[in-house]
């Protein structure tokens, strides 16, 4: 008799946000915040990790890009129909200071690489990259530094932490994909590599990209191909891809290399989840709506926090006019699901066998175990723990019982779980008799 126990989902949860349309979220660890830009109503908003509203920061017209200072002390905003970038203190939420761009400019992105801040700026023919001087004691804006790569209009910025002279630009909705590597090192951007159409069939209608912590590789979310595909941040030569679905749409990297792939999942998962270097998802999430219809994750939506803990994405319904800010807790943990069998029927006092089966894309850890507990008869109640079930490398469990009880035997098997698995259950019942 087979007993088949689906795993349950990490307890993940969503938020509406106050507002129906973003550009950009980033994550700062220290306060344990998020922020979603919205520039149709020009504002920012605040949540904490469990997608509670703290505040709504506005008076921040066409808020766009954000990127936080390296001590995540300070949220920079690219205010496109401001023409300005603002500071916001991360602890008081407060706007500290304001940086005009330029009548005209209307920055879009933000990143923060080589000691300054980078932004990218321009309307349609008139792309290009400014820089924030922050070092002195009166901050210098400077423009037109594109370098020897010239965009057609505004393109994404990514930078990374672990190497703090890389910064990477692509051209957003462009086919075919257009992208560069600049070296900031010496507080201008000096090109490094660039690509047009890359990868081995080409690549066009970028919407999202991402650096890994150390730089080395940038992955891109770009509608096609049916994948997303990274490039070495040294010469931009395809490193590899991730195996997701039609029309990728975001994309975010952990600090430890762990990869959230995005696509516009009307017809798949929405989020796909990798472990560094492996092209097959671990776990993926797809945002269906309670009613029934699909929840779809927005361009660009999707943000780790830096502790790894969640991810969180930035969704769109037709059930509502505003955002969903979904939040994916224990993202490292993969599913698992467990099945058990054994007999119909056996006789009583006599030694039965029940086997099962843990499946899941990561390994099981040595001495791994499943938890056995049986309900049925007067003496059980509402359950008596039997023991435990050592768990094969294969994930394959044999448990062996000598039920004294006649009747309907159920024998629960529980797994709990571990930092790469979530936890399953399943349970199988016997028919317990008196034939010898």
């Amino acid at each position: 008799m087979l007993g088949p126990g689906a795993a349950p989902a990490a307890a993940d949860s969503g938020a509406a946000l106050p507002v129906g349309s973003h550009s950009d979220i980033v994550v700062d660890g220290v306060h344990r915040q998020v922020f979603v830009s919205d520039p149709v109503s020009g504002s920012v908003v605040v949540t904490d990790y469990d997608g509670a509203l703290l505040r709504q920061i506005t008076a921040v017209p066409g808020a766009a890009g954000l990127a936080l200072s390296g001590d995540s002390g300070t949220l920079y905003v690219a205010l496109r129909t401001g023409d300005a970038i603002s500071a916001i203190d991360t602890e008081t939420l407060a706007e500290t200071a304001r940086w005009e761009t330029g009548a005209g400019t209307a920055p879009s992105q933000t990143a923060v690489a080589g000691g300054k801040l980078w932004f990218s700026y321009g309307s349609s023919g008139e792309g290009n990259i400014g820089s924030v001087d922050l070092s002195g004691d009166e901050p210098r804006v400077t423009l037109d530094q594109d370098g020897p790569y010239h965009w057609y209009s505004a393109p994404l910025l990514a930078s990374a932490p672990g190497d703090p002279d890389v910064l990477v630009a692509g051209a957003p909705g462009q086919s075919p994909v257009e992208v560069a590597v600049y070296d900031v090192s010496s507080g201008t951007a000096q090109g490094q590599a660039y690509r047009w159409n890359p990868g081995a069939d080409g690549s066009g209608n970028l919407r999202d990209m991402a650096l890994t912590a150390d730089g080395t590789t940038v992955v891109l979310a770009s509608g096609y191909p049916y994948h997303h595909h990274a490039y070495r941040t040294s010469d931009l030569a395809a490193d590899g891809t991730y195996a997701t679905d039609s029309y990728p749409n975001a994309v975010a990297v952990a600090p430890d290399g762990a990869v959230a792939a995005g696509i516009d999942g009307a017809y798949a998962p929405d989020v796909h989840l990798f472990d560094r270097g492996t092209s097959t998802a671990i776990r993926s999430y797809d945002f269906q709506q309670p009613s029934g219809a699909a929840g779809l994750l927005r361009p660009a939506g999707l943000a780790w926090a830096p502790d790894a803990s969640r991810v969180f994405a930035v969704t769109e319904s037709p059930d509502s006019a505003n955002l969903t800010l979904r939040v994916l807790n224990d993202p490292a943990r993969t599913e698992t699901t467990m099945t058990v069998e054994g007999p119909q029927s056996s006789p009583r006092n006599r030694e039965l066998t029940l086997t099962g089966r843990l499946a899941s894309t990561a390994p099981f850890a040595e001495r791994s175990s499943v938890r056995v507990s049986r309900i049925g008869g007067p003496e059980d109640g509402e359950g008596t723990a039997l023991g435990t079930a050592a768990v094969a490398p294969d994930g394959g469990f044999t448990f062996q019982d000598r039920p004294g009880t006649e009747g309907e035997i159920r024998y629960v098997f529980h797994y709990a779980g571990d930092a790469r698995h979530t936890d399953a259950t399943g349970a199988v019942t016997v028919t317990v008799g008196s034939g010898r």
